[in-house]
């Protein structure tokens, strides 16, 4: 492993893994089919001695070089799928109702700590911000978000987990060999034992809870001291964070989103457009007859704009939202995700 600091804060209760990174939101109802099916199906292929042997995708990286297949076998036949980790992605938080979801991150207790982190961290934030023009409040919220600050990173051994779903999951089977590859491949960059780590039931690590792929690409040793701590170094993380904004293009003026006013668009509901990737210019949505109040800011005419809805326990609450936003769910691909980090961004920006 890189150093004796790795395990600290991380044997978590596993109880307290339940909380989704995974990129994807999934539909319900096909969790009991697959835990009545789970060890009898897999059951021939986890029991093969050679995990190599038993497992097409574990050969081909062998054959492409990419691991020696002793060090693999090795290091996968101790292994015995987790049923808890098939559950889990089957009954994630982001299906439930917007109303219900915020309520896991949008109050007093976290609101209070984010705005002690701010204050804790202002210089730090302040260098940051230097290098990766962020507002410090969107970075300390999805460290709040994804991880109660580092509180909360999950108790359950990556390795396995990402196993579990490569070898065990196949509706997402191709995605998470990917990303068993990819961590494999980190714990050889940074000098893990790939062993040790513990993360979310879906093999996100860190106390920004990023897939291995992710990780790879914007994990960042910002205090320059030659490792990128993402498991106890506030630097590293929050400069993670801000690396992975910035590398899809976060627009330091750009809009998030705007709450919009039902009495002054009545007739939201044909128009709502739930696909982030179709979005639209504003001038499109002008068009339309969508309405800003006096106090909202005017976008520019050709901003690419979505209308999505939210519920609320009195209906649903409209928002158009911009680019900046969908930045937010290249990281989790739920818009009740977004809203949230929004939410409690804004909180921490009114400092009382």
């Amino acid at each position: 492993m890189a150093d004796g600091r790795f395990q600290k804060g991380w044997c978590r209760n596993r109880a307290q893994g339940g909380k989704s990174t995974a990129p994807h939101r999934h539909r319900a109802g096909w969790g009991g089919l697959l835990l009545s099916l789970f060890l009898g199906w897999v059951a021939p292929a986890w029991a093969e001695p050679n995990p190599t042997t038993a497992q097409p995708w574990l050969a081909e990286w062998v054959q492409q070089g990419t691991f020696e297949q002793s060090w693999l076998d090795t290091l996968l036949t101790p292994l015995t799928p987790d049923p808890q980790v098939i559950r889990l992605m089957e009954s994630q938080a982001e299906a439930k109702p917007y109303y219900l979801y915020r309520k896991n991150f949008i109050n007093d207790r976290r609101i209070r700590r984010g705005r002690e982190q701010m204050r804790t961290h202002r210089a730090l934030l302040q260098r940051i911000r230097k290098t990766y023009p962020v507002p410090s409040e969107f970075l300390v919220a999805l460290w709040g978000v994804e991880s109660d600050f580092g509180n909360n990173a999950g108790g359950f051994s990556v390795l396995r987990s990402l196993y579990t779903l490569a070898a065990a999951y196949p509706r997402r089977a191709r995605f998470f060999q990917d990303e068993l590859r990819h961590f494999l491949i980190l714990c050889q960059e940074e000098g893990w034992d790939p062993r040790t780590p513990e993360g979310s039931f879906a093999g996100a690590l860190g106390q920004m809870q990023m897939m291995p792929s992710t990780l790879r690409k914007y994990a960042t040793d910002f205090n320059g001291n030659g490792k990128r701590d993402i498991f106890d170094d506030p630097a590293d993380v929050l400069a993670s964070i801000a690396s992975f904004l910035t590398g899809h293009g976060w627009n330091p003026q750009g809009i998030l989103s705007i709450q919009l006013n039902k009495k002054t668009n009545p007739d939201l509901e044909p128009l709502f457009s739930p696909a982030l990737n179709e979005m639209q210019p504003w001038h499109f949505w002008l068009d339309k007859g969508l309405t800003l109040s006096a106090r909202d800011k005017n976008p520019e005419p050709n901003e690419p704009a979505a209308l999505i809805r939210l519920e609320e326990q009195q209906g649903f609450r409209y928002h158009v939202v911009f680019g900046n936003f969908k930045i937010i769910t290249q990281w989790n691909r739920s818009s009740r995700f977004a809203m949230a980090v929004r939410e409690l961004a804004d909180q921490l920006r009114q400092e009382p």
